[in-house]
């Protein structure tokens, strides 16, 4: 409050402080009457007076009739019912003033003060409403019927309800005590008002609302002036009156500030705003007459001089780029009074200097529904255009080379091989795979090896013909379409050329570089009728042409190349079955042959294919481990045998060992470690109960590095063994640089084990061996008694096979677990005695 006293002290103090000198000045002077002797000149001047404050009053209620028309503003609406009742109870005081003529009745002192009482308790009363921002919801109508009515019934009361009315004058003495206490009453209340509005200013409205307190305190001032005055022609009800007009100056001003005056201000300069952004703005400004003229336009626009426009329509501008049946279209359009939108013409800047502009426009009219022209912007659109033709290009062509991508190899492939475009309906499809590029590309850098693949770009479009589409699909793999073949050995003789070509030396980071490539063909309709089955056969030839010691070329021969289809097959196959989950794990158990108690289970990888069905490990898992797809798989395979391990432990099972193969690729491409600590985090699974099974071409690659991390995995408690002891290298030196804990002896050792006395000599070796490093030894594939019984006269430690059970899902296996824990198997040494 404080804060807005001392904002109204600032902003109004200039209207109030003047009122408040004429006041102290006027209450100063001693009584004294005016036209005592001139009772016609006081009624004139009195009449005179009221006149005006009532043409002030209508001025209110015309203004706020007009707000209320144009919106819905319940401030307008309160001052156009409150002033229309003052207006009328003003000018019906003014009218039985003691010695006008008869109006209805005798006028009189005490009518005529009844009148002016009621007009200002009007008053305070309309701005008490306006200040509490009553939000009441009539409509114009509404408020002048209130008016009306309340009006006609204060007109009553004073008429024919005098005698309900307290005395207010007494000839002789002036006004009674009960009207000078009125009159102190609505100096209060004026007063408080004041205050309030103060109070309840706010930035948004500020100025108005001390323009209301400034009006209700001259008001005030007023009341006490009128509280003392002897007669009615004392000089202080002429000054009564006078302050009376002055605060319906104020309220006047404030009220056409509101309607009128401040929203004209507002749009004006919102017109300045919208000027200053239309030149500041991309897009130019521009309005048409009824002749389609143009009369105003933007200053400038992206350096082009707009005031050249003027007086002229558009298709009388220097225009280019658009043709007579457009503009017919458009004139058209035009005298039909519609909108338009993206009417896009040319026009010429400078010389050899083109831009390219798209306007919009929208018919204007009048309120009687006349046509009065247009108005709209203008956009240059060069740019755009220009963006929008990169953006298609890119859409269509590799960024690196420039040839044309997948998508538009499949678009023109339908184009170039359709028989209204070549009556023989033949194409051939050559893939072209660099040799060694990523050699070249590691060796020299990114940047050489770009260089390389623009090079062999610019080289196959060269011997390329013209009608043919040279296609790079990413990575060093391009595409070769040859539309309209008659003979097949065209397609030698283009795949002859495009390698003749290729091999020509050239220069990458100083050195001398000569290249080769590899490439399948594939012929339409003969190996498929639409481009990916004609890319899923080059790809076969292609990867015949690298078997056969590459920089060749392959035709895709059916018979011949099952076996590459059926790994092309597999690989595609893998790359969705862990997200689809089709991959799965199953469990074989493994016994100890001492006591037949089971001690672990081993994790085998399972594949089953929805069309094809179970899948052997033995086809798929090379296929995982050539593409590097066994990374993340054995990532899944780690994770998914620790929870279920884990699982089995929380479940009442005692703690059995869960043994996972690994392979050599993930230790070359993957984190094995990080993929063993994060299954074992994971799943809680202790470190003691993971067993990793390791091939031996594991040990010998990058012995260091693979040493450094299995240490590391060892220090944890993960215990390690050899998968297929015997096939492979067979070193005993890493036995012991990697700690291993346990030797799996090959089932093509087992299998023959009774019959073939060579693989029962390699068993026996193995098992004394390791008994002598301190290893264990576990035989894989024990299918027989007899296998059984031979292993255990060899002293072989545990065992795993058909003998026992056959892999199984975990559910099953839970099931089997729960069995042999209660009950071991039985084998030759714990039956004997």
């Amino acid at each position: 409050m404080l804060a807005n006293l001392k904002n109204y002290w600032r902003c109004d103090a200039r209207y109030f402080l003047p009122a408040v000198l004429v006041f102290v000045a006027a209450m100063a002077l001693p009584p004294f009457p005016l036209f005592e002797d001139r009772a016609s000149s006081m009624l004139q001047l009195h009449l005179l007076l009221e006149l005006f404050a009532v043409i002030v009053a209508i001025l209110i209620v015309v203004v706020s009739w007009h707000d209320l028309k144009h919106r819905f503003n319940p401030e307008s609406g309160i001052l156009l019912a409150g002033f229309t009742m003052v207006a009328f109870v003003d000018l019906v005081h003014a009218l039985t003033y003691d010695g006008m003529p008869r109006l209805v009745i005798d006028s009189s002192t005490p009518r005529a003060i009844f009148f002016w009482l009621a007009g200002r308790t009007l008053v305070l009363l309309t701005l008490l409403l306006v200040v509490l921002r009553l939000r009441l919801p009539f409509s114009r109508y509404v408020w002048l019927g209130i008016a009306t009515v309340l009006g006609a019934g204060l007109f009553w009361l004073g008429t024919w309800g005098m005698d309900w009315v307290p005395t207010t004058f007494v000839a002789g003495s002036g006004v009674t005590t009960f009207k000078r206490n009125y009159e102190y009453g609505l100096f209060i209340g004026y007063v408080l008002l004041a205050l309030l509005f103060i109070y309840r200013a706010g930035a948004g409205n500020r100025p108005r609302s001390f323009a209301f307190a400034t009006s209700c305190l001259v008001m005030a001032m007023g009341e006490i002036v009128f509280s003392n005055y002897k007669a009615p022609s004392d000089f202080l009800n002429i000054f009564g009156h006078v302050f009376k007009i002055v605060s319906y100056a104020f309220l006047y001003q404030n009220v056409f500030v509101l309607a009128i005056r401040q929203p004209y201000e507002a749009l004006r300069k919102s017109e300045e705003r919208f000027r200053a952004l239309t030149e500041l703005s991309v897009d130019g400004y521009w309005e048409q007459d009824r002749n389609f003229r143009f009369t105003q336009v933007s200053q400038s626009f992206n350096g082009m001089d707009m005031q050249a426009m003027l007086g002229r329509t558009r298709w009388e501008l220097p225009v280019l780029g658009v043709s007579p049946e457009q503009w017919q279209v458009h004139r058209a359009q035009l005298e039909r009074h519609e909108p338009f939108r993206d009417f896009v013409y040319q026009v010429e800047v400078a010389p050899g200097q083109v831009r390219t502009l798209a306007a919009n426009g929208s018919p204007l009219f009048g309120e009687d529904g006349e046509f009065l022209g247009y108005q709209g912007v203008g956009r240059d659109i060069t740019d755009q255009l220009a963006a929008e033709k990169r953006i298609e290009f890119l859409a269509y062509h590799d960024t690196l080379t420039g040839l044309p991508n997948h998508r538009l190899l499949h678009e023109q492939f339908a184009q170039l091989t359709a028989p209204s475009m070549h009556a023989e309906g033949r194409a051939a499809l050559l893939l072209l795979d660099l040799d060694n590029f990523k050699g070249i590309n590691d060796i020299l850098g990114h940047d050489s090896g770009d260089a390389l693949l623009r090079e062999v770009a610019r080289r196959l479009r060269a011997k390329a013909r013209d009608v043919d589409v040279v296609s790079r699909q990413g990575g060093d793999e391009f595409y070769v379409l040859m539309p309209g073949l008659r003979h097949t050995d065209d397609v030698a003789l283009l795949a002859s050329a495009l390698m003749e070509c290729l091999q020509e030396p050239l220069m990458l980071a100083g050195q001398e570089i000569v290249t080769s490539a590899s490439m399948g063909v594939a012929i339409y309709p003969d190996d498929g009728a639409d481009l990916e089955t004609l890319r899923k056969k080059a790809d076969v030839a292609m990867y015949q042409a690298k078997q056969a010691g590459r920089n060749t070329y392959r035709f895709f021969d059916a018979a011949m190349n099952v076996e590459a289809f059926e790994h092309l097959s597999l690989r595609n196959g893998l790359h969705r079955a862990l997200e689809r989950g089709e991959l799965a794990l199953h469990y074989q158990p493994q016994f100890d042959l001492s006591s037949g108690v089971v001690i672990g289970v081993e994790a085998l990888l399972r594949w089953r294919h929805p069309e094809r069905g179970l899948i052997s490990p033995a086809r798929f898992i090379p296929v995982a481990e050539e593409s590097g797809l066994i990374v993340p798989i054995g990532v899944w395979v780690l994770r998914e045998a620790c929870r279920q391990a884990a699982d089995w432990q929380r479940s009442g099972l005692p703690g059995l060992t869960m043994a996972v193969n690994l392979s050599a690729v993930q230790f070359k491409r993957g984190d094995v470690e990080q993929s063993v600590l994060r299954a074992l985090e994971e799943s809680g699974l202790s470190a003691q109960l993971l067993e990793l099974e390791l091939t031996e071409s594991i040990l010998i690659q990058n012995a260091e590095g693979v040493l450094a991390s299995l240490k590391r995995l060892k220090q944890l408690g993960v215990k390690l063994s050899i998968d297929d002891f015997g096939t492979g290298y067979s070193s005993l030196s890493y036995l012991k640089r990697f700690d291993i804990d346990k030797l799996k002896i090959d089932q093509s050792f087992v299998r023959d084990l009774g019959s073939d006395e060579d693989d029962a000599a390699i068993v026996r070796a193995v098992i004394q061996m390791a008994h002598g490093l301190n290893l264990k030894t576990i035989a894989e594939g024990v299918e027989t008694v007899e296998m059984l019984e031979s292993l255990c006269r060899f002293g072989c430690d545990e065992a795993q096979g058909y003998h026992f059970a056959r892999p199984m899902p975990a559910a099953e296996m839970t099931d089997f677990l729960r069995r042999v824990v209660a009950e071991p198997v039985a084998t030759p040494l714990n039956q004997r005695g």
